[in-house]
C-alpha cells in the first residue's frame, strides 16, 4: 500500500505527498525534504516516514514543537489506517492508496488539466463583456469543485461585482463571511492567491466564537492581473466537505486567471471605447451637416 501525506499549511494550498512501501519520506521546514512545509513552527527535519513489509512508521526526529498523531504526542507510532497528524502547527491527513487509488488520481488530475484547457480556450469565443466575466466565475468554480462565488472587477479606485453565483453579494457583510472579506483585501493587497482550505481554523481568517452553518468551510481568492494592473479578482467558497485544493489545484487556477485576465483587459478596453463612441459625435453626422449648410 502507498501512503499519502496531505498537508494543510495555513493560508496556503494543500501539498499532497505519497510514498511507495520501502520508501522514506523526509518532512521538515529545509527545502531538500520530501514534503516541504514552509512553517515557522516546524523544524528544518522534523520526521519521517518509512514504509516496512509491516506497514508505515512515523518518526520524530527530535523535533522542537513535535509530532502529533490524532493529537496525541508521538515519538515513534505505527500507522495502519487513515488518521490526523500534525507537525508542530501544521495539520494533515495520512491515508493508505490501494494502486487502484493511485492511478484513479493520476487519471483525474489529467482530466483537471484537460478541462483548465478547455476553459481557457473557451474564453476567446467569447464577445459579450459580461458572458466573458461569467465564464470566468463559472471556470473557477468548477476547477475548484465550490460552489458559490463572485468576480470583482476595477472601476476607479474601487471594485465592484460584475459577476456571481449563488452567493449575493448584498450578504458580504454578514458575519458568516468575515473570512471571505479579508481573504479577498489579502489577495489584492498582495496580487497573489489567498487559499484556505479549514476556514474555522485560519489564524487570519477565522472569526472568535460559533460560526453560522452557512459560512464558508474552504475558500480561495484570485486575483486578475495584466502587468502591473490589478483588474479585480475571483473568489470562490464552498459550505459542505470537498476534496483539498490542493498546490496542483492552484497552478491551474492561476494560469487560468492570468488567461482570463488578458482577455478581460482586452473586453474591457472595447467595452470602453464602444460606451465613449455612443456618447462622441460621430464623423458621418458632421460631414452630412456640413453637406446641408452648404
Amino acid at each position: 500500500m502507498q501512503a499519502r501525506v496531505t498537508a494543510y499549511p495555513p493560508e496556503q494550498a494543500a501539498i499532497v505527498c505519497t510514498a511507495r512501501l520501502g520508501e522514506r519520506m523526509r518532512i521538515g521546514r529545509a527545502q531538500d525534504n520530501d514534503l516541504h512545509l514552509e512553517h515557522a513552527s516546524v523544524s528544518r527535519v522534523h520526521a519521517e516516514l518509512l514504509g516496512f513489509d509491516t506497514g508505515w512508521q512515523l518518526r520524530d526526529l527530535d523535533s522542537k514543537n513535535g509530532t502529533f498523531v490524532d493529537d496525541r504526542p508521538a515519538e515513534v507510532a505505527a500507522l495502519d489506517r487513515a488518521c490526523r497528524v500534525r507537525f508542530g502547527e501544521v495539520h494533515c491527513a495520512f491515508d493508505l492508496l490501494s494502486d487502484a487509488d493511485l492511478s484513479a488520481e493520476v487519471l483525474a488530475r489529467a482530466a483537471r488539466h484537460t478541462a483548465a484547457t478547455a476553459h481557457a480556450a473557451r474564453l476567446e469565443h467569447l464577445v459579450r463583456f459580461n458572458d466573458l466575466l461569467d465564464a470566468s466565475l463559472g471556470s473557477v468554480l468548477e476547477l475548484s469543485q465550490c460552489e458559490r462565488g463572485f468576480l470583482l472587477l476595477a472601476d476607479g479606485d474601487d471594485f465592484i461585482v460584475r459577476s456571481s453565483q449563488v452567493l449575493n453579494p448584498s450578504t458580504l457583510s454578514d458575519r458568516a463571511l468575515a473570512g471571505t472579506v479579508g481573504a479577498v483585501r489579502r489577495a489584492l493587497e498582495r496580487r497573489r492567491p489567498v487559499v484556505a482550505n479549514d476556514v474555522a481554523h485560519d489564524t487570519f481568517l477565522a472569526t472568535h466564537g460559533a460560526l453560522p452553518s452557512n459560512h464558508p468551510q474552504a475558500l480561495l481568492c484570485v486575483p486578475l492581473c495584466a502587468g502591473d494592473r490589478t483588474l479585480g479578482a475571483i473568489y470562490a467558497d464552498r459550505t459542505i466537505a470537498g476534496p483539498a485544493i490542493t498546490m496542483h489545484d492552484l497552478e491551474l487556477l492561476q494560469a487560468f486567471a492570468e488567461h482570463a485576465a488578458l482577455w478581460i483587459a482586452a473586453r474591457h478596453a472595447t467595452e470602453a471605447a464602444l460606451r465613449e463612441a455612443d456618447i462622441a459625435p460621430r464623423w458621418s453626422r458632421i460631414v452630412a451637416s456640413q453637406g446641408e449648410d452648404a
